[in-house]
């Protein structure tokens, strides 16, 4: 996952036909252009496409997580776009407002983003959040419940009695600060006393424009469980593709919170209940490529009965991870069926890729969830790592397996907490 800083953002009014996915009640909407299009403040002309996809792609394998990862009505519209893998949210903190650009991150709950004074800082191309110039903004004391209760954070109480904080990373950064409330606007909906951390020091790899973390997680105090007061507990995106050539377009993914009516040939799937309550876990079931049904089993066990809950859906990762053995039955099934002589990685990060021009032809492929099959397009499968060459986007892991953004892209997801359900519709998300 990444951070950024601001974009220009303009509002437009879309129109829906009666058998689209639409909206319900009060829509808000702010489009943001791509961080690497050459419309944005922060496009760098220094850097090659296949740079930038390929600085994506290595994140994939020290992916920030925090440490406590597994291991064993109305509706408010704001806009996502994706910087080098990840994606971003426009939100304003403070009163009066003051702008942000952050990570949306179903893999985390803990909101924060940095702030003035940084004692010890990563360098910032936008100014950063200052508590002082808000009327709103407020530090939580060390002896209050909300602090108590805040599990996913280690917390501790400062020299002056306030709600410490330190989130630790798997990749070894980590942010301290204090965990404070503050009036947040998303679009134009002005949301009071929304829980987050102020960080005043950093230690780690940290990019210049990361501007923060908007948590999107399911635990307690995540954006989305704050909110549930207002808005019911559903929000929904739907994420476009990354581009093939190094013109960025300035399109805009989106990100509803609230109800949304997904229309016809949606298909659903159980959201698993799981500790901690972050990660939204859905039970996975296999692939098939063609007529071939590839199933996940476990590796020393095949009889045994299918773990429930054993992926999860994230945000934040780009490639999607699989147990190892399933992964080398699926690569295997692709491999034979586009039957092209495969060549080298030149970033030597994935294991499968091929000259574009001899991809004549791509099998009909399908994730299965318990009760719903995905289809998978040629862009949720290959990815473009520079000029001519797509690799497989897909990586063997020991660990949970992780359904990436990649495998996301043009289909509307919606995460509806009230009834426990993942949704899924393939939609042209440029043209949502």
């Amino acid at each position: 996952m990444t951070f950024s800083s601001l974009v220009v953002a303009i509002t437009l009014t879309i129109s829906y036909t009666a058998t689209s996915s639409v909206a319900i009640g009060d829509t808000f909407t702010v489009n943001l252009i791509h961080r690497d299009s050459v419309d944005s403040p922060f496009y760098d002309r220094s850097m090659s496409f296949a740079q930038r996809m390929g600085h994506s792609l290595q994140r994939s394998f020290i992916n920030a997580k925090q440490l406590s990862c597994y291991k064993n009505g109305s509706t408010y519209q704001a806009d996502t776009i994706p910087d080098h893998g990840e994606f971003l949210l426009n939100i304003s903190y403070g009163n009066p407002p003051q702008k942000v650009l952050a990570i949306a991150d179903t893999g985390s709950d803990f909101s924060w983003m940095p702030c003035k004074p940084c004692t010890k800082c990563y360098k910032h191309t936008a100014p950063l959040f200052d508590p002082k110039n808000s009327s709103t903004y407020q530090p939580i004391d060390c002896e209050s419940e909300t602090c108590k209760a805040m599990g996913m954070v280690a917390t501790n109480c400062t020299t002056t009695k306030e709600c410490g904080f330190l989130s630790l990373y798997a990749d070894g950064s980590a942010s301290t600060g204090i965990v404070s409330t503050e009036t947040m606007t998303l679009g134009d909906r002005v949301l009071p006393n929304i829980v987050f951390g102020c960080s005043f020091t950093y230690d780690g790899v940290f990019q210049p424009t990361w501007g923060g973390i908007v948590g999107l997680g399911g635990g307690d105090y995540s954006l989305v469980s704050q909110i549930r007061t207002l808005v019911p507990g559903k929000f929904s995106y739907c994420l476009i593709p990354y581009p093939h050539t190094n013109e960025f377009s300035n399109k805009s993914s989106k990100m509803i919170f609230g109800d949304f009516d997904f229309g016809p040939n949606v298909v659903t799937t159980p959201l698993v209940q799981k500790i901690p309550k972050t990660y939204y876990h859905v039970t996975f079931e296999g692939f098939s490529v063609g007529d071939k049904r590839i199933c996940i089993s476990d590796d020393l066990n095949s009889t045994k009965p299918l773990l429930k809950g054993n992926m999860i859906v994230d945000s934040g990762t780009t490639l999607t991870k699989l147990p190892p053995k399933l992964y080398d039955e699926f690569e295997t099934a692709i491999k034979e069926a586009i039957n092209a002589r495969p060549i080298k990685d030149p970033d030597q990060v994935l294991n499968l890729c091929y000259r574009s021009s001899k991809v004549t032809k791509m099998p009909k492929v399908t994730m299965h969830f318990d009760g719903a099959d995905v289809e998978l397009s040629l862009d949720n499968v290959l990815v473009t790592v520079s000029k001519g060459i797509m690799c497989f986007g897909f990586l063997p892991s020991s660990d949970l397996a992780v359904m990436g953004n990649i495998a996301q892209m043009n289909h509307l997801i919606g995460f509806d907490l009230e009834n426990n359900v993942l949704s899924f519709k393939s939609t042209d998300c440029e043209r949502l």
